[in-house]
């Protein structure tokens, strides 16, 4: 592993201020901290001018205004949660689960960032591609990768692309998430360099815009997604949720889905389950069968079915380990 001072986070965002930096390990760790939750980066060198992160943020917002360094690369994928930047047409875009991203640091012209549902989980890579180039050119001499094509082709204008879920891309990023802490530096500059590869065929015709939305459409959306997180036993439909929050059915369900990573009827059906979960706990006097009438469920074993399908267990079960 390389020193700090290769470290391209450090280089990139120098003006970033961080709640704690530290190395434990070899294994660079930055943490997050501010009135809206907390977060963390852990961050391994792999090569010079090639740095891999891996992010975890349980926080509405990360955003500081600085002006990064460019000249980087930041291929970033969504595990879990989503991610949302404020354009400065005021319109709203959106990274979700299975997306990957690719930007030119610096050059998307957005004014702010957020993650809506205060949950982000995730890997970036910081590629400086000057540096980086002269380091694939030494190691990997007959892999034909060149940063500043891939660059040319999929960052245009400045722009983040996303390519969105398929096996090419799931194949090379999943193992990444599980692999054995012993290997994991020279196993990820292994995928690191077959991510790249794979990068360097991708054609723009394979990858689309950052989704975007107008202001109305995604405010519309919030107020409809915290209603059904305040009132999770109340069954809507879409079409009544569109017309209450006075927007097309279409609209609501794709910014829905990029803001909570799932459909509107998963959503409810899920917060429910869960909801039914907590009176479980903290509900000893009300019996199985009338959470199950509450929930909006014809019969216990209907209900019972779904809570096991959702929690591997079923609510009685659930209901002992806390009682």
């Amino acid at each position: 592993m390389k020193s700090d001072k290769n470290n391209v986070i450090d280089t990139v965002y120098k003006d970033y201020v961080f709640s704690e930096k530290k190395s434990i390990d070899g294994v660079k760790i930055y943490r997050f901290s501010n009135e809206t939750g907390t977060g963390e980066m852990q961050c391994y060198n792999l090569l010079e001018g090639i740095q891999l992160s891996y992010n975890n943020l349980n926080m509405e917002t990360s955003y500081q205004r600085i002006k990064p360094k460019q000249g980087v690369l930041q291929i970033d994928h969504c595990l879990e949660g989503c991610y949302e930047v404020k354009l400065e047409n005021n319109k709203r875009a959106f990274m979700g689960k299975g997306d990957l991203s690719i930007t030119e640091v610096g050059k998307l012209p957005f004014e702010s960032s957020c993650i809506p549902t205060k949950k982000y989980v995730g890997l970036s890579l910081f590629i400086d591609i000057d540096i980086a180039q002269g380091t694939i050119m030494k190691y990997f001499p007959y892999s034909n990768i060149n940063l500043f094509d891939i660059r040319d082709k999929l960052c245009k204008n400045g722009t983040a692309l996303v390519i969105r879920s398929r096996y090419e891309i799931n194949h090379i990023i999943s193992e990444l998430y599980k692999v054995d802490e012993r290997i994991r530096l020279p196993y990820s500059i292994i995928k690191t360099m077959e991510l790249l590869l794979f990068l360097s065929l991708v054609e723009s015709k394979d990858t689309h815009n950052l989704s975007s939305f107008s202001e109305p459409v995604y405010r519309a959306t919030q107020e409809c997604y915290k209603a059904l997180v305040e009132n999770p036993f109340e069954r809507y439909s879409i079409f009544e949720l569109a017309r209450k929050y006075a927007i097309s059915e279409s609209s609501l369900k794709r910014c829905f889905s990029y803001i909570t990573g799932t459909s509107i009827g998963n959503f409810i059906k899920n917060t429910c389950i869960e909801a039914a979960s907590e009176l479980l706990i903290h509900k000893p006097d009300m019996s199985v069968g009338e959470i199950a009438d509450l929930a909006g469920y014809l019969n216990q074993g209907k209900f019972s079915c779904a809570f096991k399908k959702y929690f591997g267990e079923t609510p009685q079960q659930y209901r002992n380990k806390y009682i």
